[in-house]
């Protein structure tokens, strides 16, 4: 039984069919949720100054999170936090310091070749964390399956 659930939020696609996943998972098992949104630092060239500080990237952040909260329907305990930082590592520690018993997070859907040239925050959770991990494909694409034929 899981009884405390974080769920990696960036109010993507993604993260809402996630979301939708911990609130049934919340509400059959009496699990409470957290929501965490990371304000990933921005990744500059020497020289270059962003349009953004970080002070704007927090505050994005605490305004995609609430996006998220409000997302949870009564009934449901749920509680938000930001961080600054790498997202996978940040869930990571999060997880370990909380000690929720499940993380729930989106999948990107890029697939094997393209995770490993780009990274992949979900990649990172899945080999450095101790918690079961949840990911959530997207519903309307087709599994990626090796090495197997299909009647087409």
């Amino acid at each position: 039984m899981f009884k405390s659930i974080l769920v990696a939020w960036d109010g993507s696609e993604h993260a809402t069919r996630a979301l939708g996943e911990a609130i049934d998972l919340a509400r059959t098992q009496a699990a409470r949720l957290t929501l965490q949104t990371v304000a990933a630092p921005l990744r500059v060239w020497p020289g270059y100054v962003p349009p953004v500080t970080e002070a704007d990237l927090i505050s994005a952040a605490e305004k995609t999170l609430a996006e998220g909260e409000a997302i949870v329907p009564e009934g449901i305990p749920v509680s938000g936090r930001t961080a600054a930082g790498d997202p996978g590592i940040e869930l990571v520690q999060r997880a370990a310091a909380a000690n929720h018993d499940l993380i729930v997070m989106g999948s990107r859907g890029r697939g094997a070749v393209r995770s490993a040239v780009l990274g992949s925050v979900s990649h990172f959770v899945l080999n450095h964390t101790t918690v079961p991990v949840l990911i959530v494909h997207d519903g309307d694409r087709e599994p990626e399956v090796s090495g197997v034929e299909r009647d087409g």
